[in-house]
């Protein structure tokens, strides 16, 4: 499961020494020794570079002089969590939250470290025990309605993301996932409405914008689904099945030869190679320019 798909972790920027958790005054009632500092302020750096092995050495490195460093048990957990060694991350946060519990942020990347690991019904726990306390955590409703999704309830995850994107409406994010939820859930006219948002604000991703041009020519809204494969297609050129679609509708629909041909040759050279969706065109009574759509197809091997 890794870091992969639109996860949303909540830990923003490297939390500030002495700043963001509240066992900090209980625990240190002086400044860090300089050293500490030095090697707290390294790790800060390592971190924003992505540099999670040195960051941790660093933030190591502090607590060794200074054990009271809050700051840098929660950062050298974070550089745990994103180098891979998820035990060691979750037995610092597990003994941070054992100091302050109730602290969200703390929760929250405990939640992000089990996501990572691959448990996907602990994180979404995890998660839950967050906005139980903090319903507006950052990102952890999104956090929450991916977990949803990906483990089947979309129509729940809808609901998440709708309270989402109702308090943040250019959240693209948000509204890129609120269309898959939807869509998943079988409400395509939800899905269009909420891709529509996003492709208005200039996020929408070719994926979302190939599955709003099947929507839309099942719904035979054929223009809204040219400019959908045609917006999918620039956006990535190496989508055979937008390419394929968009060809359809240029030479059957618009009756545009030209730009139909072109879409096909693009599709073919994409590696487009669904000889049912072949026929179904060649099936087309009206098809213009037969004899070069021939022609093209018997070039990839997929006509006679």
């Amino acid at each position: 499961m890794g870091g992969q798909g639109p996860w949303r972790a909540i830990l923003g920027p490297v939390v500030g020494a002495l700043a963001i958790l509240i066992l900090v005054a209980a625990c240190a009632s002086t400044s860090p020794s300089p050293a500490a500092q030095e090697w707290y302020d390294l790790g800060n750096a390592w971190l924003d570079k992505g540099e999670w092995k040195r960051a941790g050495e660093a933030y190591s490195r502090a607590l060794a002089l200074e054990p009271s460093l809050a700051g840098a048990s929660f950062n050298l957990a974070r550089a745990l969590t994103e180098a891979g060694d998820y035990k060691g991350s979750l037995d610092i946060l597990e003994s941070i939250a054992k100091r302050d519990p109730g602290n969200v942020r703390v929760m929250a990347a405990r939640a992000y470290a089990l996501y990572k690991k691959g448990d996907p019904v602990a994180a979404l726990a995890a998660y839950r025990e967050v906005l139980a306390l903090d319903p507006y955590a950052p990102d952890a409703v999104y956090n929450v309605a991916l977990l949803e999704f990906t483990s089947g309830d979309a129509a729940t995850a809808a609901t998440d993301l709708d309270r989402l994107v109702s308090a943040k409406p250019e959240d693209t994010q948000a509204l890129l996932l609120l269309g898959k939820a939807r869509d998943k859930a079988g409400d395509a006219d939800l899905a269009l409405v909420a891709w529509e948002k996003a492709k208005a604000l200039g996020k929408a991703d070719a994926e979302a914008l190939e599955r709003m041009g099947v929507l839309y020519n099942a719904a035979r809204r054929f223009t809204d689904a040219m400019d959908a494969f045609e917006a999918a297609v620039k956006a990535d050129p190496k989508r055979p099945v937008a390419q394929f679609a968009l060809a359809r509708l240029r030479l059957v629909v618009a009756a545009d030869s030209e730009k139909g041909l072109a879409a096909l040759k693009g599709a073919l050279d994409a590696g487009f190679s669904d000889k049912d969706a072949v026929s179904a065109l060649l099936a087309e009574p009206d098809l213009p320019e037969r004899e070069k759509v021939l022609e093209l197809l018997k070039s990839k091997g997929l006509s006679e």
